[in-house]
């Protein structure tokens, strides 16, 4: 015997779950109706500590970012729209039912007379009372559906938030919240101008290269 630290085993998602999300979605594309808009959510946080990443430099030189011991965090709620390349956001210091339904609130608000096919992952606060009043109250206009469990590859909001993490938070420390949240609110406000990069990056050019994609 000897002693030895645990590991972690992820999780995986079921292929055949994966695959009827794919197929479903592709059917949807085919004929998707000019009065709905289709729209993946997600929740990234974002903490004082800057992320870490490998860069060139010297043989026999470490490279230093600042840090301190200040372990206050943010939650950001996003969405992107990947056949518009329009993506939203709304950060908050709770991760809730009450705050994702303020988001959705924002979201049928933004698309007046359109009606919403949101997909998220399974996470708690996107299921609830306040959540279940929401769709409620829109009257059809509002439709959630959950995609496969443990497949954050099927939702192109991974790839904002990877996107953000490079420019915002990757090697970089600001010495106040306010700062970084401004940063974060820059980055949201870039993207709402370079809306085909965003396409680009979801990997919509047609609807069959969307799905391919995911």
């Amino acid at each position: 015997f000897r002693l030895r630290r645990l590991r972690h085993r992820h999780l995986k998602a079921k292929p055949e779950e994966q695959a009827a999300f794919r197929a479903e979605l592709e059917k949807l594309l085919e004929a998707w109706p000019e009065d709905w808009e289709l729209i993946f959510v997600d929740e990234a946080t974002v903490r004082r500590h800057p992320t870490l990443t490998a860069q060139w430099c010297l043989v026999d030189e470490v490279p230093e970012v600042p840090t301190g011991d200040d372990h206050t965090k943010v939650h950001v709620y996003g969405a992107v729209a990947p056949l518009t390349g329009r993506t939203h956001y709304h950060i908050s210091p709770e991760l809730g039912t009450g705050e994702f339904g303020q988001f959705l609130r924002h979201l049928l608000a933004y698309h007046p007379g359109k009606r919403l096919l949101v997909i998220h992952d399974r996470g708690a606060q996107h299921k609830g009372a306040p959540v279940e009043a929401i769709v409620r109250d829109a009257k059809g206009r509002l439709v959630l559906q959950a995609q496969p469990a443990y497949s954050p590859e099927l939702n192109p909001q991974e790839r904002i938030w990877k996107w953000l993490r490079r420019v915002v938070t990757h090697s970089h420390w600001f010495e106040t919240l306010n700062e970084q949240i401004e940063a974060i609110r820059n980055f949201f406000r870039y993207l709402s101008g370079v809306k085909d990069q965003v396409r680009q990056l979801c990997g919509f050019k047609t609807p069959d290269s969307f799905v391919a994609s995911l």
